[in-house]
């Protein structure tokens, strides 16, 4: 009979890929099975994620509910990894005595072993070093005949070298390591042999890859390598960093089919004064110089940005500066939070400066709407164009018959069409325009 197994992931989509390829290899290698329910399975794992204080409570909440299936079930295995674990491992055990592994951001590839010893020694393993960064071990990419989705993503680069003062990557993830270039080329032949459209290559920095290794590649020639393998249709890539986002990299994306127009580019803040005290290693004109010279190379260009709100001495001016430049770079969208001070950071010590939570909440709530608007502008501009979809499911709303995919700029569009469309490009002509979506109809099948 087979074992099962039950991840719950939390945090960022470097994570989704370590879920992912983790699950891959225990189904591959010693022949465990999903189970939907971490209540009953044979081992449940826990991925969690340190950027914000919520992401945090909720999965301590989860380990916390599984102390009567344990009991229940003792040779279950219980195991905490990822960026929470890294900095609060001993908190962990302490609290949580029936968790059998807690392990840090640099151990994924030590997991089968920490779990047959906790099989066989029924003994607690707290495994979080980081000193040996220079020696992280990437995930070895699956080579079974399991399928895969029409996009996936690809892990390039982990770690960042920048610290900003709210961060806990630094201390978590460590230093910028970057995967060879081959590897990272051959894991995407495979995916795109399984019929993979598009990939999404990650990194906590993602534009640096490259810059820790002598004689390797940097990232705009990756990025030239990457699109270039037969069968892949479309690739993105996040997160970039403003400081070491350069003009070569867009004009590759501009002049290269398969990269998308869709970049993702963190401003954090509009004011340069909050700049300096985030340490971010830019000011607003560099960001306007790397904005301007996309919007000339790239015509149709979707960009994406993070904003912190509520930082430690905000102020109202320094907060409209950021309403200014959400109108002048015109983000298509926007992952705003009110900010979270987290441990071992600088701006946690600041606490004389927090702002009250009311003036936290009321900016949040001018900012989404100020993007909202600017958004329903966007999609409004949809209406009547021809736009390419890569068909990837179904549509959850719309009911049978209809299916859903994303155009080039990460836009959801959902119309009536064919199954045997799926994983394909097809040219879909907007007819209506929604918050979070758009509608529309085939205009011609033709098959990739």
């Amino acid at each position: 009979m087979h074992k099962t197994m039950n991840i719950q992931t939390y945090g960022c989509q470097m994570n989704d890929y370590e879920s992912d390829r983790t699950y891959r290899l225990f189904h591959d290698q010693f022949g465990y099975v999903w189970n939907d329910d971490p209540m009953t399975s044979d081992f449940v794992l826990f991925n969690t994620c340190s950027i914000r204080e919520k992401a945090d409570q909720k999965a301590m909440s989860t380990i916390g509910s599984l102390l009567k299936a344990k009991q229940e079930k003792p040779d279950m295995v219980i195991a905490v990894g990822g960026c929470m674990a890294q900095m609060k491992g001993k908190e962990i055990q302490k609290r949580f005595p029936y968790v059998d592994i807690v392990f840090g951001t640099h151990q994924w590839t030590q997991l089968p072993t920490l779990v047959i010893n906790a099989q066989k020694n029924k003994q607690n393993a707290l495994e979080i070093d980081l000193a040996s960064w220079k020696n992280y071990k990437f995930l070895p990419f699956d080579k079974t005949k399991e399928p895969y989705a029409v996009r996936e993503n690809v892990t390039i680069q982990n770690g960042c070298n920048h610290f900003c003062t709210y961060c806990l990557v630094p201390f978590t993830r460590g230093r910028e390591v970057s995967r060879p270039a081959k590897d990272i080329v051959q894991e995407i032949q495979i995916l795109a042999d399984r019929g993979v459209k598009e990939v999404n290559l990650l990194g906590q920095n993602v534009n640096a890859y490259g810059s820790d290794r002598t004689g390797e590649i940097r990232f705009a020639k990756l990025l030239e390598q990457v699109a270039a393998v037969d069968g892949i249709e479309r690739v993105r890539f996040v997160t970039s960093h403003p400081a070491v986002f350069d003009f070569e990299m867009i004009d590759v994306i501009a002049d290269t089919k398969e990269l998308c127009n869709d970049i993702h580019l963190p401003i954090q803040s509009g004011s340069d004064r909050i700049l300096d005290l985030m340490e971010r290693e830019y000011h607003i004109a560099t960001y306007r110089r790397l904005h301007d010279y996309m919007r000339k190379k790239i015509p149709d260009l979707s960009l994406r940005t993070d904003i912190i709100v509520g930082f430690p001495g905000e102020t109202e001016e320094d907060f409209q500066q950021t309403l200014d430049a959400m109108q002048e770079f015109d983000f298509d969208q926007s992952y705003s939070f009110i900010y979270s001070p987290r441990p071992n950071t600088k701006a946690a010590k600041w606490t004389e400066q927090f702002l009250p939570k009311e003036v936290c909440g009321e900016r949040l709530i001018r900012l989404q709407a100020l993007q909202q608007e600017i958004h329903n502008t966007h999609s409004r501009n949809y209406i009547q164009k021809h736009v390419e979809v890569l068909v990837d499911g179904t549509s959850k709303k719309q009911g049978e018959g209809w299916l859903s995919g994303k155009t080039e700029s990460h836009r959801t569009v959902n119309f009536a069409g064919s199954m045997d469309t799926m994983g394909t490009l097809q040219t879909v002509t907007i007819t209506e325009a929604f918050p979070n979506s758009l509608r529309g109809q085939l205009a011609q099948a033709h098959v990739h």
